[in-house]
């Protein structure tokens, strides 16, 4: 289904929710910024930390061939006048394959690390939703839309602000992951 279809969709729902709520009890609508969201809130902020601290290990050892490369040239370009053609031969071919190497061990990790941050981007907006969905539910709206579908909307119904101040006012937010299936503890046993 093509966004513009969506979109179309999301509108006659908001008019059909307007066109009856002159014979129902007011219908409350709100619209929420998901990108200020996901800028802005503290699991976002932890996830991200979480995941570029899992690629330091493998950024020092890049750094480190990097160091080594340096020191290889640096005394190619001190030492080259006086090697004999085969040392010299021989350590700019080791840096070339060296420089390559580092290049495809640095497009592997930044691979990786943008594979890993779609992957946790993917979970925080998901768990992003459900929490906006709760928060929605809890306040007794009825129709809640994200601000990237709306054309206008007037700043009383953009709700972004008190969801955001729901969310950092839930310390026990965190990114949810399948739970493991753990055995059940053992029951207690009746006291004699």
């Amino acid at each position: 289904m093509s966004m513009s279809t969506i979109k179309k969709l999301l509108w006659a729902a908001v008019l059909g929710l307007a066109m009856t709520s002159a014979a129902h009890a007011e219908t409350k609508i709100a619209v929420v910024d998901f990108n200020r969201l996901l800028n802005e809130w503290v699991v976002t902020k932890s996830s991200m930390t979480a995941l570029q601290n899992e690629f330091i290990p493998r950024q020092r050892d890049l750094e480190t061939k990097d160091k080594d490369l340096k020191v290889k040239a640096d005394r190619l370009q001190r030492d080259g006048a006086v090697m004999s053609e085969s040392e010299r031969t021989g350590l700019q071919k080791e840096l070339a394959k060296g420089q390559r190497d580092l290049k495809s061990q640095a497009d592997a990790i930044n691979e990786d690390f943008e594979a890993r941050r779609n992957e946790e981007g993917s979970k925080l907006q998901s768990q992003l939703v459900t929490e906006v969905q709760n928060y929605a539910k809890n306040n007794g709206y009825d129709l809640v839309l994200s601000v990237a579908v709306a054309v206008y909307v007037k700043d009383t119904f953009d709700i972004t602000s008190s969801v955001l101040g729901y969310l950092q006012g839930r310390g026990d937010v965190k990114l949810t992951t399948p739970p493991a299936n753990k055995p059940a503890a053992p029951a207690a046993k009746p006291a004699k």
